[in-house]
């Protein structure tokens, strides 16, 4: 069953893309693209207790999900073209 995402959409402040935000399996804010990419995407939204949370799949996970026909999605640090302005100094 698709995830219902309309209540939940913004649009991100550096470009004019339409996003979500879920939080990480380490407790962040991760935006995440609202469309969903089966080749491209890599992130797993889920509900869990009204809580979008996003898990980002790699390997036999990633492969297996995507051969389930899962709406993977793509953080959107991948595709913003203003990314870099957003990260955090290290």
């Amino acid at each position: 069953m698709p995830l219902d995402l309309a209540e939940r959409y913004t649009v991100c402040r550096s470009c004019p893309a339409t996003i979500v935000w879920a939080v990480s399996s380490n407790g962040e804010n991760i935006p995440v693209d609202y469309n969903a990419d089966p080749a491209k995407g890599n992130v797993l939204l889920q509900l869990n207790r009204g809580q979008l949370v996003a898990g980002v799949l790699t390997g036999p996970k990633l492969a297996a999900a995507r051969a389930a026909g899962a709406e993977l999605r793509t953080a959107h640090f991948a595709t913003c073209p203003n990314a870099a302005s957003h990260r955090r100094p290290r």
